[in-house]
């Protein structure tokens, strides 16, 4: 009886495992087989930009951007661009006794061939002293003095023509007598062709109103020309033209108008 209970019990306990190993095989392979379909696990697509409710249209691409100019041609750029002003004022506001004007680049190459003329103080008259008439002292009767520190100039070649440049850095120092207030400073600037018989070409007189505070003992002054076009001068006559700075105090004063020519007297008859 021990054997016959024994038999079929240890039958049906296998028979249980094997029904449940078949069961786990069978789940596993239905997960490999889903897995395969469908992949892994992916974001939707964007849904595309519709014009209505059944078109579809292409999303709207932002314009194409210019490409950067590299960089030596932005140099170069910036370089032709500034002015001859605003160079001459930057290289003014450096020490007064040194340093150079970086030229601007050339336009031409006539401007490159062409040697810029000179530029030079007109003798007698580098240096402006305004003095109070009504002082005593003679030594203490300096108002005001004016004088030049730096001169710059460029030229620019254009056709038969050249357009002549030129800035001038000064100061107005205080004199005894001087004060706060308002100095008339008379600057002309002048092209003149030396030799035997000097030739002007051109000149012209500027005036400038410098401001003295009660503070200032000394007070820079600039003055940039930018006006003085002539006609290029022969090769041969280039190293004989300079070009003069200076004050010009009399060209201040109204010009006076000829006195008219008396007529004269008819005879009286006798």
């Amino acid at each position: 009886m021990g054997d016959l209970e024994t038999g079929p019990g240890t039958e049906w306990r296998s028979l249980r495992r094997t029904i449940a190993g078949m069961i786990v095989l069978t789940v596993f392979a239905g997960c490999s087989s889903l897995t395969g379909l469908t992949g892994a696990e992916k974001p939707p697509p964007a849904p595309a930009a519709t014009a209505d409710a059944g078109t579809s249209a292409p999303a709207p691409q932002p314009p194409p951007q210019p490409a950067a100019p590299p960089p030596a041609a932005t140099a170069n750029a910036a370089t032709s661009s500034t002015s001859f002003s605003s160079r001459v004022r930057q290289w003014f506001v450096g020490d007064l006794t040194g340093g150079t004007l970086t030229a601007a680049p050339s336009r031409t190459q006539a401007s490159i061939d062409f040697d810029c003329p000179t530029v030079d103080y007109r003798q007698g008259a580098a240096t402006l002293t305004v003095n109070d008439p009504k002082a005593e002292n003679t030594a203490l009767s300096l108002k005001y003095q004016a004088s030049f520190v730096k001169t710059a100039r460029e030229c620019d070649v254009r056709g038969d023509m050249v357009t002549i440049r030129v800035g001038v850095q000064g100061r107005v120092v205080v004199g005894p007598a001087g004060g706060p207030g308002t100095v008339t400073v008379p600057l002309r600037y002048a092209l003149v062709r030396e030799g035997i018989e000097p030739k002007t070409i051109w000149t012209k007189l500027f005036v400038l109103n410098v401001a003295v505070t009660d503070i200032q003992l000394n007070v820079p002054f600039t003055h940039i020309e930018e006006e003085m076009t002539v006609p290029i001068p022969p090769r041969a006559e280039l190293d004989a033209y300079v070009i003069y700075i200076g004050f010009d105090p009399d060209g201040l004063k109204p010009v006076e108008k000829p006195k008219p020519v008396a007529k004269p007297r008819a005879a009286r008859a006798r």
